[in-house]
């Protein structure tokens, strides 16, 4: 019996959950958040990678502009309860629009899918078969400065019944160019569409003038879109690499001696003269630094010097003299000199370098000159790193495939090249 009773409370819980419904002024608050994040989502460069982002976005814009014009019309903005079909259409929108911001923001390659729902989604609910409805928009990004010819495609059904039709934007009218029952082509000289610098979309509309009924009654409808501005320069690239360099490894300071002796001077006074020569090389490998060699302690008696003959990485080669004194029967002589000196490895240590920063364009290749090899050590790209005109930093690597950019190397001259995926 409690198992029955356990049942019957779930069965009427769900039963009242999907009864649900919405008072018209809370949909229409809803609605217009809606179209908000929409506006917001359609204005980023994940735009610019598809554009079923803007042409999904739009047809929510235009779902929503629809289903507010058909509560405005049957029960305005007042507390009382949508009708079922309208609450079938709130429903399906909040679900659509949800699952659209977490495609954009968590797997964007399944836009097309949400694209086809949405589509459906307006067949389903909002397609009068006796005037015009559109079900898709193809409003790729409109680029600052660049563009030249800007088109817009608009698919949907019974465009043929249209007395007239034309796109709005900024208050100036566009008609087709091409026109039939499922498809308008505008096609629309870039100097005509003059966002103001500041500006990221446009606020568009598509306006359809028909007849409908028995007796042929004028009819308008007109529903919006938007479409996205973007600069000719979405943002700044940096290339980070490594590169080994040489380094000279050191060995503390090392000490030579040299000595050199004579006898003494005979019964005339004749000196007694001698020198000692020396030659050597770097031990263990290593080199000479020449600019390290310091006479530390030099003797000399009754006479003498010393001399250094080659001094290089590979050699140090040189000789001391000395002589007796200039006496009968001087004293011997004797001279002696210690110096010291450094020897040196090269050892290669990884630096990690950046370039300047370069401005990134949706139309033209960037190019980054990376050193030239130094010792055949040629440098090795980390990554790129990419700071958009929405703020978004994308961190490229040639071993991963990026949706927005890509990276090559040239393999002769180590350069970078950074460009639009499109």
């Amino acid at each position: 019996m409690k198992k029955l009773f356990f049942l019957v409370l779930i069965m009427l819980f769900n039963y009242n959950s999907t009864k649900a419904q919405t008072t018209a002024a809370a949909a229409l608050i809803a609605l217009d958040e809606i179209d908000a994040t929409v506006s917001k989502q359609i204005n980023s460069i994940d735009n610019l990678v598809t554009n079923a982002i803007g042409n999904s976005g739009n047809m929510i814009l235009s779902m929503t502009a629809r289903l507010k014009k058909d509560i405005n019309e049957t029960i305005g903005n007042t507390d009382k309860v949508l009708r079922e079909n309208q609450q079938n259409a709130y429903n399906q929108i909040l679900n659509l629009s949800d699952e659209f911001n977490k495609i954009i923001k968590e797997r964007i390659s399944d836009i097309d899918v949400i694209s086809l729902k949405i589509t459906q989604a307006a067949n389903d609910f909002f397609v009068k078969k006796k005037e015009p409805n559109v079900f898709k928009f193809q409003t790729p990004p409109f680029i600052s400065n660049y563009t030249k010819e800007y088109l817009i495609k608009i698919n949907g059904t019974s465009f043929d019944r249209s007395e007239s039709v034309a796109v709005i934007i900024n208050g100036k009218k566009f008609k087709p160019v091409q026109s039939n029952y499922s498809e308008l082509v505008f096609k629309i000289d870039s100097s005509d569409i003059k966002p103001n610098s500041n500006e990221t979309y446009l606020n568009a509309q598509i306006s359809f003038n028909y007849r409908s009924g028995l007796f042929k009654t004028q009819k308008s409808k007109s529903e919006p879109f938007i479409i996205q501005v973007v600069p000719l320069n979405i943002g700044s690239a940096t290339v980070f690499y490594e590169q080994e360099k040489p380094e000279k490894r050191y060995t503390d300071f090392i000490s030579y001696s040299c000595e050199c002796s004579t006898g003494s001077s005979n019964w005339k006074g004749d000196k007694e003269k001698s020198s000692k020569a020396f030659n050597f090389n770097p031990s263990s490998g290593r080199l000479f630094d020449p600019s390290t060699i310091v006479v530390k302690n030099w003797y000399q008696r009754f006479g003498g010097g010393y001399k250094f003959n080659h001094q290089t990485e590979q050699q140090i080669m040189g000789s001391i003299s000395c002589s007796s004194d200039a006496k009968p029967y001087g004293g011997g002589g004797r001279s002696t000199i210690t110096f010291e000196y450094k020897e040196y490895d090269i050892i290669y240590k990884i630096y990690k370098e950046q370039t300047s920063a370069k401005n990134i364009s949706s139309v033209n290749p960037v190019l980054f000159e990376l050193p030239d090899p130094i010792d055949n050590k040629r440098p090795n790209l980390s990554y790129v790193k990419i700071l958009t005109y929405d703020n978004k930093e994308i961190i490229l690597t040639p071993s991963v495939a990026n949706v927005f950019f890509k990276v090559n190397i040239n393999p002769v001259t180590d350069d970078v090249i950074v460009r639009w995926a499109n």
